[in-house]
């Protein structure tokens, strides 16, 4: 299998493309270089015809890896059970879908507990829906420490240590409202792709910024609890 970088050889570039795919380019410019947002073009049939490394890294393998292959050669039953329903919405409908990948394993990473936000879109050619755009927010770090708080307040309620009971529900409340403004952001941020290239790229890096100032405020807090025992 063939594949090409979307930039000139020596210009190392963060975003891998198969030769076959074409259009988008916008899109696939905009996305190239988040650390913290995952991209992906797929086709009507669901394979990769792009993948920036940020979502390479989330699933654990190589973005060329992913050229060319279905997401269910790539990820077996995890594909069909959790994302596949919503991918077959969005060609069939033409609409936006959104799910959380909870509490599963992935196969090329093998950890226990993986947690990941998805908005998945219709991408158009000639008014036909023919690919899908793919957003991927890895949210393990906060979903485990937010578990462990809402375990840890419910086990404080009836102490005396109220203090801590009020801090570990505020935390917990403030990671939850964090995902559902990224949510609403990234949703934001979809319907208002056909801006120009220049505000879409700014839109974008904004956004992966505050996410990846959220996720080193999580990182800081959680390595002060057991949050993985």
């Amino acid at each position: 299998m063939s594949e090409t970088d979307s930039k000139p050889a020596g210009d190392e570039h963060p975003l891998i493309v198969s030769e076959a795919f074409a259009g988008s380019e916008r899109l696939l410019e905009a996305f190239s270089r988040t650390s913290e947002i995952g991209f992906a073009i797929l086709d009507s049939e669901l394979r990769y015809q792009a993948v920036n490394k940020c979502l390479a890294r989330i699933n654990g393998m190589p973005a060329k890896a992913h050229l060319g292959f279905g997401v269910r050669e790539i990820f077996g039953e995890l594909s069909e059970r959790e994302a596949e329903p919503f991918y077959h919405r969005v060609l069939a409908l033409g609409q936006t879908s959104h799910f959380e990948i909870k509490n599963v394993v992935l196969p090329a990473k093998g950890e226990s507990r993986y947690w990941g936000l998805n908005i998945n879109f219709p991408v158009r050619h000639r008014d036909k829906v023919r690919q899908i755009g793919v957003l991927v927010i890895e949210v393990t770090q906060q979903r485990k420490l937010e578990q462990f708080l809402h375990k840890l307040a419910g086990e404080l309620r009836s102490t005396k240590t109220r203090d801590t009971f009020w801090f570990a529900r505020e935390l917990q409340d403030s990671i939850d409202q964090y995902h559902t403004a990224l949510a609403m952001s990234l949703d934001l941020l979809i319907r208002d792709r056909e801006k120009s290239t220049d505000l879409l790229t700014q839109s974008i890096k904004a956004l992966d910024q505050r996410i990846m100032t959220m996720s080193q405020l999580v990182s800081s807090v959680a390595s002060g609890f057991p949050i993985d025992k």
